[in-house]
């Protein structure tokens, strides 16, 4: 197994993805899109020719604070979860961020998911204290 940042340069790692990495689909031009923009990161854990797992993040820059990876997503195939892949995953998409300049990183999960809150707590994410709400909007266009 091989953890690594995917770019356009080995894109064809992404043609083969086990079906419970990511919620859907990856679509060929939403996936070109993502990383032709230089501020998305997307690291992979690859098996047998084939990526069984995913982390994706954006590193921004606010006026007022210094850049900072939000870690948007990290999925594991089901065959694969319990082997430590998911802190391989957190922690080089950690290190991408921090080649980024990134000095900060955050990431947000659902209360319930008991897996998600082990994952980043074993891997050095300290919980906010202020419990965060957080709201969602549908943009139509």
């Amino acid at each position: 197994m091989e953890v690594t940042v995917v770019d356009l340069g080995n894109i064809a790692l992404m043609d083969s993805v086990a079906d419970g990495v990511f919620d859907h689909a990856v679509q060929p031009e939403l996936l070109h899109e993502f990383l032709t923009n230089p501020a998305n990161v997307l690291v992979v854990a690859v098996d047998g020719g084939s990526v069984i797992g995913m982390a994706t993040g954006i590193v921004y820059v606010h006026p007022d604070k210094p850049r900072q990876l939000f870690i948007n997503e990290v999925g594991v195939d089901d065959a694969f979860q319990g082997r430590g892949i998911g802190k391989q995953l957190v922690a080089a998409i950690l290190d991408a961020g921090k080649r980024r300049g990134a000095r900060e990183a955050w990431v947000a999960t659902e209360m319930e998911n008991a897996a998600a809150r082990a994952l980043y707590r074993s891997t050095g994410g300290k919980e906010d204290p202020d419990g965060i709400v957080m709201y969602l909007y549908q943009i139509e266009g």
